[in-house]
Protein backbone atom coordinates (compact mmCIF):
# COMPACT_ATOMS: atom_id res chain seq x y z
CA UNK A 1 0.00 0.00 0.00
CA UNK A 2 2.82 2.42 0.89
CA UNK A 3 4.51 1.67 -2.43
CA UNK A 4 1.26 2.41 -4.28
CA UNK A 5 0.87 5.78 -2.58
CA UNK A 6 4.49 6.65 -3.30
CA UNK A 7 3.98 5.78 -6.97
CA UNK A 8 0.80 7.90 -7.18
CA UNK A 9 2.52 10.84 -5.49
CA UNK A 10 5.44 10.61 -7.90
CA UNK A 11 3.07 10.59 -10.89
CA UNK A 12 1.35 13.68 -9.54
CA UNK A 13 4.66 15.44 -8.95
CA UNK A 14 5.80 14.56 -12.48
CA UNK A 15 2.54 15.83 -13.98
CA UNK A 16 2.71 19.07 -11.98
CA UNK A 17 6.28 19.64 -13.13
CA UNK A 18 5.26 18.98 -16.73
CA UNK A 19 2.39 21.43 -16.36
CA UNK A 20 4.59 24.17 -14.88
CA UNK A 21 7.16 23.68 -17.61
CA UNK A 22 4.43 23.89 -20.28
CA UNK A 23 3.12 27.13 -18.78
CA UNK A 24 6.60 28.61 -19.06
CA UNK A 25 7.08 27.31 -22.57
CA UNK A 26 10.14 25.22 -21.69
CA UNK A 27 10.85 22.97 -24.67
CA UNK A 28 13.23 22.78 -27.59
CA UNK A 29 10.28 22.34 -29.96
CA UNK A 30 7.76 25.24 -29.96
CA UNK A 31 4.99 23.01 -31.37
CA UNK A 32 5.61 20.40 -28.68
CA UNK A 33 5.51 23.01 -25.93
CA UNK A 34 2.26 24.53 -27.24
CA UNK A 35 0.63 21.12 -27.41
CA UNK A 36 1.82 20.31 -23.88
CA UNK A 37 0.12 23.48 -22.63
CA UNK A 38 -3.15 22.62 -24.40
CA UNK A 39 -3.29 19.05 -23.21
CA UNK A 40 -2.13 19.44 -19.61
CA UNK A 41 -5.65 19.17 -18.10
CA UNK A 42 -6.14 15.86 -19.94
CA UNK A 43 -2.77 14.20 -19.40
CA UNK A 44 -1.62 13.07 -22.87
CA UNK A 45 -4.25 13.42 -25.59
CA UNK A 46 -5.32 10.10 -27.13
CA UNK A 47 -4.50 11.47 -30.61
CA UNK A 48 -1.37 13.34 -29.51
CA UNK A 49 0.62 12.59 -32.66
CA UNK A 50 -2.25 13.65 -34.93
CA UNK A 51 -2.49 16.93 -33.01
CA UNK A 52 1.22 17.58 -33.23
CA UNK A 53 1.34 17.08 -36.98
CA UNK A 54 -1.73 19.27 -37.42
CA UNK A 55 -0.20 22.05 -35.32
CA UNK A 56 2.94 21.95 -37.45
CA UNK A 57 0.76 22.58 -40.50
CA UNK A 58 -1.41 25.23 -38.84
CA UNK A 59 1.16 27.36 -36.99
CA UNK A 60 4.72 28.44 -37.62
CA UNK A 61 7.35 27.97 -34.93
CA UNK A 62 7.44 31.75 -34.40
CA UNK A 63 3.65 31.84 -33.93
CA UNK A 64 3.97 29.16 -31.25
CA UNK A 65 6.67 31.17 -29.50
CA UNK A 66 4.60 34.35 -29.71
CA UNK A 67 1.60 32.52 -28.20
CA UNK A 68 3.53 32.08 -24.94
CA UNK A 69 3.95 35.86 -24.60
CA UNK A 70 0.26 36.01 -23.65
CA UNK A 71 -1.15 34.90 -20.25
CA UNK A 72 -2.62 31.43 -19.79
CA UNK A 73 -6.40 31.53 -19.87
CA UNK A 74 -8.41 32.06 -16.70
CA UNK A 75 -11.45 34.21 -15.97
CA UNK A 76 -9.36 36.23 -13.52
CA UNK A 77 -6.28 36.69 -15.71
CA UNK A 78 -5.26 40.13 -16.94
CA UNK A 79 -5.54 40.01 -20.72
CA UNK A 80 -2.86 41.78 -22.73
CA UNK A 81 -3.04 43.86 -25.88
CA UNK A 82 -0.47 42.83 -28.52
CA UNK A 83 1.69 45.85 -27.77
CA UNK A 84 1.72 44.86 -24.07
CA UNK A 85 2.42 41.18 -24.75
CA UNK A 86 5.33 42.12 -27.00
CA UNK A 87 7.34 42.90 -23.89
CA UNK A 88 7.21 39.20 -22.96
CA UNK A 89 8.35 37.98 -26.37
CA UNK A 90 11.84 36.82 -27.31
CA UNK A 91 13.99 39.61 -28.70
CA UNK A 92 14.07 38.17 -32.22
CA UNK A 93 10.24 38.22 -32.39
CA UNK A 94 9.62 41.82 -31.40
CA UNK A 95 9.76 43.32 -34.89
CA UNK A 96 7.21 40.82 -36.23
CA UNK A 97 5.17 40.38 -33.04
CA UNK A 98 2.15 42.42 -34.19
CA UNK A 99 1.83 40.36 -37.37
CA UNK A 100 2.28 37.11 -35.43
CA UNK A 101 -0.44 38.17 -32.98
CA UNK A 102 -2.83 39.04 -35.81
CA UNK A 103 -2.30 35.59 -37.29
CA UNK A 104 -2.91 33.86 -33.93
CA UNK A 105 -6.12 35.86 -33.43
CA UNK A 106 -7.32 35.00 -36.93
CA UNK A 107 -6.61 31.31 -36.38
CA UNK A 108 -8.43 31.26 -33.02
CA UNK A 109 -5.41 30.70 -30.78
CA UNK A 110 -5.89 33.91 -28.83
CA UNK A 111 -9.14 34.56 -26.94
CA UNK A 112 -10.40 38.15 -26.70
CA UNK A 113 -11.15 39.37 -23.17
CA UNK A 114 -12.20 42.87 -22.06
CA UNK A 115 -9.74 44.90 -20.01
CA UNK A 116 -10.63 47.24 -17.18
CA UNK A 117 -10.01 50.27 -19.38
CA UNK A 118 -12.57 49.03 -21.91
CA UNK A 119 -10.06 47.92 -24.52
CA UNK A 120 -9.70 44.33 -25.73
CA UNK A 121 -6.84 42.17 -24.59
CA UNK A 122 -6.03 38.54 -25.33
CA UNK A 123 -5.34 35.30 -23.47
CA UNK A 124 -4.00 32.01 -24.74
CA UNK A 125 -6.85 29.88 -26.08
CA UNK A 126 -7.63 26.64 -24.24
CA UNK A 127 -8.71 23.24 -25.57
CA UNK A 128 -12.49 23.48 -25.21
CA UNK A 129 -12.57 26.86 -26.98
CA UNK A 130 -10.63 25.34 -29.89
CA UNK A 131 -13.04 22.38 -29.98
CA UNK A 132 -16.05 24.71 -30.15
CA UNK A 133 -14.49 26.63 -33.03
CA UNK A 134 -13.63 23.43 -34.88
CA UNK A 135 -17.18 22.09 -34.63
CA UNK A 136 -18.77 25.37 -35.68
CA UNK A 137 -16.46 26.06 -38.63
CA UNK A 138 -15.91 22.42 -39.73
CA UNK A 139 -13.29 23.44 -42.30
CA UNK A 140 -11.84 19.96 -42.72
CA UNK A 141 -8.28 21.18 -42.04
CA UNK A 142 -5.92 18.73 -40.28
CA UNK A 143 -6.22 20.68 -37.01
CA UNK A 144 -9.99 20.95 -37.33
CA UNK A 145 -10.16 17.18 -37.83
CA UNK A 146 -7.80 16.52 -34.89
CA UNK A 147 -9.97 18.60 -32.56
CA UNK A 148 -13.18 16.83 -33.59
CA UNK A 149 -11.42 13.45 -33.43
CA UNK A 150 -10.43 14.23 -29.83
CA UNK A 151 -14.04 15.05 -28.93
CA UNK A 152 -15.39 11.93 -30.61
CA UNK A 153 -12.69 9.70 -29.11
CA UNK A 154 -13.79 10.73 -25.62
CA UNK A 155 -17.46 10.24 -26.55
CA UNK A 156 -16.98 6.96 -28.42
CA UNK A 157 -14.09 5.16 -26.77
CA UNK A 158 -12.59 6.30 -23.53
CA UNK A 159 -13.58 9.26 -21.38
CA UNK A 160 -11.14 8.13 -18.70
CA UNK A 161 -8.42 9.92 -20.66
CA UNK A 162 -9.73 13.15 -19.15
CA UNK A 163 -8.67 14.55 -15.81
CA UNK A 164 -9.45 12.31 -12.85
CA UNK A 165 -9.25 14.75 -9.91
CA UNK A 166 -13.07 15.12 -9.77
CA UNK A 167 -15.98 14.83 -12.21
CA UNK A 168 -16.55 18.09 -14.08
CA UNK A 169 -20.31 17.68 -14.56
CA UNK A 170 -23.33 16.12 -12.83
CA UNK A 171 -26.90 15.29 -13.77
CA UNK A 172 -29.47 17.86 -12.65
CA UNK A 173 -32.83 16.26 -11.72
CA UNK A 174 -35.99 17.39 -13.44
CA UNK A 175 -37.35 19.76 -10.77
CA UNK A 176 -40.90 18.46 -11.27
CA UNK A 177 -39.76 15.05 -9.96
CA UNK A 178 -38.58 16.70 -6.73
CA UNK A 179 -41.23 19.34 -6.12
CA UNK A 180 -44.31 18.38 -8.15
CA UNK A 181 -44.35 21.92 -9.56
CA UNK A 182 -43.64 23.19 -13.03
CA UNK A 183 -41.71 26.41 -13.40
CA UNK A 184 -44.95 28.17 -14.35
CA UNK A 185 -46.37 27.24 -10.93
CA UNK A 186 -48.73 24.48 -12.11
CA UNK A 187 -48.96 21.40 -9.88
CA UNK A 188 -48.28 17.96 -11.42
CA UNK A 189 -50.63 15.63 -9.55
CA UNK A 190 -49.09 12.29 -10.55
CA UNK A 191 -45.67 12.78 -8.92
CA UNK A 192 -44.62 11.17 -5.64
CA UNK A 193 -42.61 13.91 -3.90
CA UNK A 194 -39.45 13.04 -1.95
CA UNK A 195 -38.96 14.16 1.63
CA UNK A 196 -38.31 17.90 1.29
CA UNK A 197 -35.33 17.56 3.63
CA UNK A 198 -33.59 15.55 0.92
CA UNK A 199 -33.72 18.40 -1.61
CA UNK A 200 -31.07 21.11 -1.45
CA UNK A 201 -30.84 24.32 -3.55
CA UNK A 202 -28.18 22.91 -5.87
CA UNK A 203 -30.63 20.15 -6.90
CA UNK A 204 -33.01 22.74 -8.36
CA UNK A 205 -32.37 24.62 -11.59
CA UNK A 206 -34.71 27.42 -10.56
CA UNK A 207 -32.70 28.12 -7.41
CA UNK A 208 -29.42 28.27 -9.33
CA UNK A 209 -30.69 30.51 -12.12
CA UNK A 210 -31.38 33.27 -9.61
CA UNK A 211 -27.74 33.18 -8.52
CA UNK A 212 -26.34 33.34 -12.07
CA UNK A 213 -25.58 36.50 -13.98
CA UNK A 214 -25.30 36.81 -16.85
CA UNK A 215 -26.92 33.82 -18.59
CA UNK A 216 -26.10 32.91 -22.19
CA UNK A 217 -26.95 30.13 -24.64
CA UNK A 218 -24.91 28.51 -27.43
CA UNK A 219 -25.31 25.61 -29.86
CA UNK A 220 -24.75 21.98 -28.84
CA UNK A 221 -21.20 21.03 -29.74
CA UNK A 222 -21.92 17.29 -29.29
CA UNK A 223 -24.83 17.06 -31.71
CA UNK A 224 -23.07 19.38 -34.16
CA UNK A 225 -19.98 17.15 -34.08
CA UNK A 226 -22.08 14.08 -34.85
CA UNK A 227 -23.86 16.02 -37.58
CA UNK A 228 -20.50 17.01 -39.09
CA UNK A 229 -19.45 13.36 -39.13
CA UNK A 230 -22.77 12.24 -40.63
CA UNK A 231 -23.55 9.95 -37.69
CA UNK A 232 -26.30 11.84 -35.85
CA UNK A 233 -29.16 9.46 -35.06
CA UNK A 234 -31.57 11.89 -33.37
CA UNK A 235 -33.56 14.98 -34.25
CA UNK A 236 -33.03 16.84 -30.98
CA UNK A 237 -32.16 20.49 -31.53
CA UNK A 238 -28.63 21.79 -32.08
CA UNK A 239 -29.31 25.50 -31.93
CA UNK A 240 -29.47 27.35 -28.58
CA UNK A 241 -29.44 24.37 -26.23
CA UNK A 242 -26.28 24.71 -24.10
CA UNK A 243 -26.29 27.34 -21.37
CA UNK A 244 -23.42 29.30 -19.88
CA UNK A 245 -23.46 31.16 -16.57
CA UNK A 246 -21.48 33.79 -14.72
CA UNK A 247 -17.87 34.22 -15.94
CA UNK A 248 -18.32 31.72 -18.77
CA UNK A 249 -21.38 33.56 -20.06
CA UNK A 250 -19.65 36.91 -19.79
CA UNK A 251 -16.70 35.66 -21.85
CA UNK A 252 -18.94 34.12 -24.51
CA UNK A 253 -21.21 37.16 -24.83
CA UNK A 254 -18.30 39.58 -25.12
CA UNK A 255 -16.63 37.24 -27.62
CA UNK A 256 -19.75 37.33 -29.80
CA UNK A 257 -20.44 33.58 -29.89
CA UNK A 258 -23.31 33.38 -27.37
CA UNK A 259 -26.74 34.97 -26.96
CA UNK A 260 -27.64 36.57 -23.64
CA UNK A 261 -30.92 35.54 -21.98
CA UNK A 262 -33.00 36.90 -19.13
CA UNK A 263 -33.84 34.56 -16.26
CA UNK A 264 -37.39 34.21 -17.57
CA UNK A 265 -36.19 33.37 -21.08
CA UNK A 266 -33.72 30.81 -19.72
CA UNK A 267 -36.32 29.22 -17.45
CA UNK A 268 -38.84 28.86 -20.28
CA UNK A 269 -36.27 27.44 -22.69
CA UNK A 270 -34.91 24.97 -20.14
CA UNK A 271 -38.41 23.67 -19.43
CA UNK A 272 -39.12 23.24 -23.15
CA UNK A 273 -35.90 21.23 -23.55
CA UNK A 274 -36.77 19.04 -20.55
CA UNK A 275 -40.20 18.41 -22.08
CA UNK A 276 -38.46 17.01 -25.15
CA UNK A 277 -36.88 14.35 -22.93
CA UNK A 278 -33.36 15.78 -22.78
CA UNK A 279 -31.28 15.27 -19.65
CA UNK A 280 -29.81 18.39 -18.10
CA UNK A 281 -26.18 18.06 -17.06
CA UNK A 282 -24.64 20.95 -15.14
CA UNK A 283 -21.08 21.79 -14.17
CA UNK A 284 -20.26 20.23 -10.82
CA UNK A 285 -20.11 23.47 -8.86
CA UNK A 286 -22.20 25.29 -6.31
CA UNK A 287 -21.89 28.29 -8.63
CA UNK A 288 -22.14 26.57 -12.04
CA UNK A 289 -20.56 27.67 -15.30
CA UNK A 290 -22.49 25.58 -17.82
CA UNK A 291 -25.59 23.44 -18.33
CA UNK A 292 -26.10 21.11 -21.30
CA UNK A 293 -29.28 19.41 -22.52
CA UNK A 294 -28.07 15.95 -23.39
CA UNK A 295 -29.16 12.91 -25.38
CA UNK A 296 -27.47 9.54 -25.04
CA UNK A 297 -26.92 9.14 -28.78
CA UNK A 298 -24.76 12.24 -29.21
CA UNK A 299 -23.74 13.85 -25.98
CA UNK A 300 -20.38 13.22 -24.43
CA UNK A 301 -21.53 13.21 -20.77
CA UNK A 302 -24.27 10.59 -21.16
CA UNK A 303 -22.20 8.45 -23.49
CA UNK A 304 -19.34 8.22 -21.02
CA UNK A 305 -21.77 7.53 -18.15
CA UNK A 306 -23.32 4.70 -20.18
CA UNK A 307 -19.87 3.07 -20.09
CA UNK A 308 -19.86 3.44 -16.28
CA UNK A 309 -17.12 6.06 -16.43
CA UNK A 310 -17.24 8.72 -13.74
CA UNK A 311 -14.36 10.92 -14.86
CA UNK A 312 -16.40 13.41 -16.85
CA UNK A 313 -19.88 13.33 -15.30
CA UNK A 314 -21.76 11.68 -12.44
CA UNK A 315 -25.38 10.94 -11.62
CA UNK A 316 -27.54 13.26 -9.54
CA UNK A 317 -27.92 12.78 -5.80
CA UNK A 318 -31.12 10.82 -6.45
CA UNK A 319 -32.19 7.52 -7.94
CA UNK A 320 -35.60 6.30 -9.08
CA UNK A 321 -37.48 3.68 -7.07
CA UNK A 322 -40.67 1.76 -7.78
CA UNK A 323 -42.98 2.69 -4.89
CA UNK A 324 -46.45 1.75 -6.17
CA UNK A 325 -45.92 -1.30 -8.45
CA UNK A 326 -49.58 -2.37 -8.32
CA UNK A 327 -50.61 0.89 -9.99
CA UNK A 328 -48.45 0.37 -13.10
CA UNK A 329 -50.56 0.14 -16.26
CA UNK A 330 -47.65 -0.74 -18.55
CA UNK A 331 -48.05 2.36 -20.73
CA UNK A 332 -44.30 2.55 -21.40
CA UNK A 333 -44.08 6.35 -21.01
CA UNK A 334 -41.23 6.01 -18.51
CA UNK A 335 -39.18 3.70 -20.73
CA UNK A 336 -39.75 5.87 -23.79
CA UNK A 337 -38.24 8.95 -22.15
CA UNK A 338 -35.27 7.23 -20.44
CA UNK A 339 -32.05 8.18 -22.23
CA UNK A 340 -30.04 5.49 -20.43
CA UNK A 341 -32.17 2.38 -20.97
CA UNK A 342 -32.67 2.02 -17.23
CA UNK A 343 -36.40 1.19 -17.39
CA UNK A 344 -37.76 -2.19 -18.44
CA UNK A 345 -41.01 -4.18 -18.20
CA UNK A 346 -41.85 -7.80 -17.54
CA UNK A 347 -44.77 -9.81 -16.17
CA UNK A 348 -43.64 -8.64 -12.74
CA UNK A 349 -44.11 -5.01 -13.76
CA UNK A 350 -41.73 -2.10 -14.20
CA UNK A 351 -38.08 -2.41 -13.15
CA UNK A 352 -35.41 0.27 -12.72
CA UNK A 353 -31.82 -0.81 -13.27
CA UNK A 354 -29.78 0.95 -10.55
CA UNK A 355 -26.56 0.49 -12.53
CA UNK A 356 -27.99 2.58 -15.37
CA UNK A 357 -30.24 5.08 -13.57
CA UNK A 358 -28.63 8.53 -13.40
CA UNK A 359 -31.34 10.19 -11.33
CA UNK A 360 -32.61 12.65 -13.94
CA UNK A 361 -36.24 12.08 -12.91
CA UNK A 362 -37.65 12.22 -16.43
CA UNK A 363 -39.42 8.88 -16.03
CA UNK A 364 -40.97 10.00 -12.73
CA UNK A 365 -42.51 13.04 -14.42
CA UNK A 366 -44.01 10.96 -17.26
CA UNK A 367 -45.61 8.25 -15.12
CA UNK A 368 -49.41 8.82 -15.04
CA UNK A 369 -50.00 6.63 -11.96
CA UNK A 370 -47.34 7.71 -9.40
CA UNK A 371 -45.57 4.37 -9.67
CA UNK A 372 -42.10 5.92 -9.45
CA UNK A 373 -40.43 8.23 -6.94
CA UNK A 374 -37.09 10.00 -6.57
CA UNK A 375 -35.13 8.95 -3.50
CA UNK A 376 -31.87 10.41 -2.25
CA UNK A 377 -28.91 8.10 -2.70
CA UNK A 378 -27.39 7.26 0.70
CA UNK A 379 -24.27 9.33 1.40
CA UNK A 380 -24.79 11.26 -1.84
CA UNK A 381 -22.51 14.26 -2.24
CA UNK A 382 -23.50 17.65 -3.56
CA UNK A 383 -21.30 19.89 -5.73
CA UNK A 384 -17.76 19.51 -4.43
CA UNK A 385 -16.08 22.59 -5.88
CA UNK A 386 -16.60 26.29 -5.49
CA UNK A 387 -14.44 27.86 -8.17
CA UNK A 388 -12.70 26.94 -11.42
CA UNK A 389 -10.96 29.26 -13.85
CA UNK A 390 -12.41 27.93 -17.10
CA UNK A 391 -14.84 25.39 -18.52
CA UNK A 392 -13.27 21.97 -19.06
CA UNK A 393 -14.63 18.92 -20.86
Amino acid sequence: MTDNFASIHQLLRDHLEQYEQSRKGVSADPHQQLLAALEHPYMTLPNHDEFLQALRQELTADECRAWFAYPDFSYRADALRPEEAAGNADADLKSSFAALSDSLIRKGFLTPMPKKDGSTGYLRTYMLYLCFNAVETNTGSPLNKALQDFWLYIADVDGSKLRTMAPEHRVLPNPVSLTGKRTDGRIVMNVEIPDTREVIPTDLCEEMLHRCTPIAVINCVCRQTMENRGDRACDYPIKDVCFLFNEAAYEAIRGGWAKELTIEQARKQLEELREQGLVQVISNLQHPLSLCNCCSCCCICLRTMARNEDTLAVASRFSVQVVNPDQCIGCGSCAAVCQMGAVSFSDAGVTIRPDRCIGCGQCVCRCPKSVLKMKEVPDAQGPDRYCVDRIFL
